[in-house]
């Protein structure tokens, strides 16, 4: 692989990317660029201790390769869509993510454990007007507003918007709002995104 992105998920409706990656931005750039949109920090992921998933080897290659687990093949049943998969890292972190899209909503169940200090979970927004109602996060466009919460089996230590980059054109970048929920225990965190 030539990007740390095991497990991304990208959401879009109607044309609109609502949870997107980071992009590419330049194949031959300086740092911290060169590493950020390819790494864990640019996908819809869980990030564990501040590192990436796989070690880099080179400017385009990663190693330690990590082995599917508890692989789920896609499944439809009563009008929702179901599919899973996990992977342990070269360090003993293990991420299973289960997705069901159903209509007007998605839910991702995403379970963890076997890092040292923190698991950052990224979802990387639209631009947009996001803004908090409750507990729930509500964002979009016009044609394409949604409303995003996040649950817990382990208190949450942070959760937060924060700015960070995109790339949809070579060598461009744009900011954008990433969602960031951080924990600093083994367990769940559920997503769900409703359509609004």
């Amino acid at each position: 692989p030539s990007q740390c992105d095991l497990l991304h998920l990208d959401f879009w409706k109607g044309g609109v990317n609502l949870l997107r990656d980071a992009g590419s931005y330049s194949y031959n750039c300086e740092e911290p660029w060169q590493s950020y949109f390819k790494s864990m920090a640019g996908h819809n992921t869980i990030e564990f201790d501040g590192r990436d998933s796989m070690p880099k080897i080179s400017r385009f290659l990663y190693g330690a390769w990590p082995k599917a687990r508890e692989v789920m093949s896609l499944v439809e049943r009563d009008g929702a869509l179901s599919v899973a998969a996990g992977y342990s890292d070269w360090l003993g972190a293990f991420h299973h993510r289960a997705v069901m899209l159903q209509e007007n909503v998605l839910s991702v169940e995403d379970r963890f454990h076997g890092f040292a200090e923190k698991a950052v979970l990224r979802w990387r927004l639209a631009p947009g007007r996001w803004h908090w109602e409750g507990d729930w996060l509500v964002g979009g466009d016009e044609q394409s507003r949604v409303q995003l919460r996040v649950r817990g089996s382990a208190p949450i230590v942070r959760c937060e918007l924060v700015q960070g980059w995109e790339s949809r054109y070579y060598s461009q970048k744009t900011p954008l709002p990433i969602l960031e929920i951080e924990v600093a225990e083994a367990g769940t965190l559920t997503t769900e995104l409703r359509l609004l």
